[in-house]
C-alpha cells in the first residue's frame, strides 16, 4: 500500500510539472500573438484581415485574452476556436454544483422522466416495478432490468422466452433469469452500480426463436428544439455505432475507429419527435435516447452529460460546442419575451 501512495504522489507531481511547462509554453505563444497583432497593424487592411483570421483559428478559448477579442471581433473575424462541447459540458457540471438545480439531472431520474414523457404523449416502456431492491424484484419474459439512475448500460439485462438474460452492455447471453440477478449484485458490490433500486420494464425489442436480436438504441444530441447530430448503436456480440448528421448524411467526430457500421438511420418523423420534447426542456442541451425495433420507436432515457464527451474530434468538438451556445441564445430570447 505504501508503495502504491508513492506511486500516486509521484503520478500527482509528474501532473504539475507538466501543468508548469504548459504554462510556460502558452506564456510564450501569447507573447507571440502580442507581436503579430502589433504587426498586422501595419499591413494593408486586406493583408491584415487574412492575417488576423489565421490568428484566431491558431488561439484557443482560453489564449483569447480581452485585447485579442476585442482586436478580432472588430476586424469582423469569426471567433471559430471560441466554443468548446466539451468545456460547455464540464461548466454546466461546476453550475450544478454551485446552484444544486438543472431541469435536465432533475429528467435524469427515470421516474420523473417517464411522467415527463407521459405528460407529451410519447410512447415508453410499461414499467413492472420501480425503485426496487434487486432481491426483490421478479424477473419476467420480455422485460428488461435496469437501475434505476445508472449509466452507460451499466446493470441493463434483457430477460427472453426462453428464461435466460442477455447483458446489453457487454452482449454476453446468460443461460438464467438468476445469473443476470447474480452478476447485477456483484456490479453493485464493485460499485459500478450506486443504489440498490431497480426498475423492471417491458422489453421495446425484437426477439428471434425466443432471443432478443440486437437491440438498437437512436441517441439524438437535443439543443433546445434542434438536434447536432444522432448516435445509432447496434448491441450484440460487438457494440457497433452509426454517427449521423441530422440531414441523414454520416458524421465525422472521430470517436469508435474499428466499431463502425452503416445503420439504418432515423426518419424524419423520429427526429422530429426529438426536436419536439427538446424544446420542452428548458436547457441548452441533452441527449434524448431512444428504443428501436421492428415495429416500435418508443422514448428510453434523458442523458445529460453524455459519456465520452470529451472524445469527439476538434472540429466535431466545436461544431457542437456551436449548437449549444447557439441554443443558449434562443433559449435566453425565449424567456426574456
Amino acid at each position: 500500500m505504501k508503495k502504491h501512495q508513492q506511486d500516486v504522489t509521484a503520478l500527482l507531481q509528474a501532473l504539475a510539472q507538466s501543468k508548469e511547462q504548459v504554462d510556460r509554453e502558452k506564456e510564450q505563444k501569447r507573447v507571440i500573438a502580442n507581436q503579430l497583432a502589433a504587426a498586422a497593424q501595419q499591413l494593408s487592411a486586406a493583408e491584415r484581415q487574412g492575417i488576423l483570421e489565421k490568428m484566431s483559428e491558431l488561439l484557443t478559448a482560453d489564449e483569447l485574452t480581452e485585447k485579442f477579442t476585442r482586436l478580432l471581433s472588430q476586424s469582423k473575424i469569426q471567433l471559430t476556436n471560441a466554443a468548446s462541447f466539451q468545456q460547455l459540458l464540464v461548466q454546466a457540471t461546476r453550475r450544478r454544483q454551485l446552484f444544486n438545480f438543472q431541469p435536465e439531472w432533475k429528467l435524469n431520474n427515470k421516474r420523473h422522466a417517464y411522467k415527463f414523457i407521459d405528460s407529451l404523449g410519447v410512447r415508453r416502456p410499461k414499467i413492472y416495478a420501480f425503485n426496487q431492491v434487486l432481491s426483490k424484484i421478479l424477473p419476467k419474459k420480455g422485460t428488461v432490468l435496469k437501475p434505476e439512475n445508472g449509466s452507460s448500460s451499466h446493470g441493463v439485462f434483457i430477460f427472453d422466452e426462453q428464461g435466460g438474460a442477455f447483458e446489453v452492455r457487454t452482449g454476453e447471453s446468460l443461460r438464467t433469469a438468476d445469473s443476470a440477478l447474480e452478476k447485477a449484485a456483484s456490479l453493485m458490490e464493485e460499485g459500478k452500480i450506486k443504489k440498490d433500486s431497480w426498475l423492471l420494464e417491458e422489453f421495446i425489442g425484437d426477439f428471434e426463436k425466443g432471443k432478443p436480436s440486437a437491440p438498437v438504441d437512436l441517441k439524438f444530441y437535443c439543443f433546445y428544439g434542434e438536434v447536432g447530430f444522432v448516435l445509432e448503436v447496434e448491441r450484440g456480440n460487438q457494440t457497433r455505432y452509426c454517427e449521423w448528421m441530422p440531414d441523414g448524411q454520416l458524421a465525422a467526430t472521430g470517436r469508435y475507429e474499428g466499431k463502425t457500421f452503416i445503420g439504418n438511420g432515423f426518419s424524419n418523423q423520429q427526429l422530429e419527435t426529438a426536436k419536439r420534447i427538446s424544446k420542452t426542456i428548458l436547457t441548452p442541451f441533452i441527449r434524448i435516447d431512444f428504443i428501436r425495433s421492428k415495429n416500435t420507436f418508443s422514448f428510453g432515457e434523458f442523458t445529460p452529460r453524455p459519456g465520452q464527451f470529451s472524445s469527439f474530434n476538434e472540429v466535431f468538438d466545436r461544431y457542437l460546442g456551436e449548437c449549444y451556445l447557439n441554443a443558449e441564445g434562443r433559449l435566453f430570447k425565449d424567456m426574456y419575451n
